[in-house]
């Protein structure tokens, strides 16, 4: 198969084509010029998407004979300012929507939107009531309801992968994990809220099984629901997973626990949605 990556400098991204190239799928990139890393790929295999040119872009589809995209390119902001919402739409509704258009006009088939829990919060299981937890879910949401738009009215077939947290080798991120190491490599007093919250956190492996398997699917032409969720089905407190961090790595964790009030809008149970069919996780926690 001939696939487009978007997103593919990111923790998922790197990890995702480095998988794709280990099975022989010709990867093909559209990349920012500024955001661009030599290490993805020769010059001839990147769309380096500049003045919102769409019509480029189209052309670039159609030569390479894109099947299929998978779309991990986003802002992720976990409160914003105002300064920050003419990137958030730019990165996470526009972005995608100038992908579609292009996609519909060189006959791409298929389309993979990464989507976010948190654009779920306090949903019923296995519902896909919206409520977003904060505007980088309200925005991921904007652009699931634009791509309904082309679903329905071309022949490109477009589903999401919704993910919870995600943790693995080489995050760059401050997540979870990450802020865990770091601590246990300088012991520094680590402030945190009480910990009392349940988390669904996923290795990056069984992220990227996840979307390789939703990958096989789309390309066989098997039928699918608009969205589906990447769940580890094991709910643990905070307070948990630091306490199972500590002895996998035989450390102790300095953190002050109920130093910090919890988050405006905090997801204390997360949504539990549809799960991908066909997919497990092997790396639960």
């Amino acid at each position: 198969m001939n696939i487009l990556v978007t997103g593919s400098s990111g923790f998922v991204g790197t990890h995702l084509c480095a998988r794709l190239w280990k099975e022989h799928q010709n990867v093909f990139y559209l990349a920012r010029p500024h955001n661009f890393t030599q290490e993805l790929g020769s010059d001839g295999n990147t769309f380096f998407f500049a003045n919102n040119n769409i019509g480029a872009l189209m052309l670039f589809l159609r030569q390479n004979q894109i099947e299929g995209i998978i779309h991990l390119a986003s802002l992720y902001l976990q409160s914003h300012q105002e300064k920050d919402i003419p990137d958030l739409i730019q990165s996470n509704v526009y972005l995608g929507t100038a992908i579609l258009e292009a996609a519909c006009k060189a006959g791409v088939k298929w389309f993979i939107n990464t989507g976010t829990i948190w654009q779920n919060f306090n949903a019923p299981d296995g519902s896909d009531l919206y409520c977003p937890v904060n505007l980088y879910a309200a925005t991921k949401q904007a652009f699931m309801n634009i791509a309904k738009f082309y679903s329905e009215t071309t022949n490109i077939r477009i589903c999401t992968l919704k993910l919870c947290d995600t943790y693995g080798p080489n995050d760059t991120r401050r997540k979870i994990y990450a802020l865990f190491e770091e601590n246990a490599r300088n012991g520094e007093l680590l402030k945190m809220s009480a910990g009392e919250q349940k988390m669904d956190i996923l290795h990056i492996d069984d992220v990227v099984d996840g979307f390789m398997h939703l990958t096989k699917m789309m390309h066989n032409g098997e039928e699918l629901r608009d969205e589906y969720v990447l769940s580890s089905g094991n709910q643990l407190t905070l307070r948990e997973i630091a306490v199972k961090y500590e002895k996998e790595h035989n450390v102790q964790l300095n953190i002050e626990w109920g130093a910090r009030p919890y988050r405006t809008r905090e997801v204390m149970t997360p949504y539990k949605g549809n799960v991908l069919p066909g997919w497990n996780p092997q790396k639960v926690i």
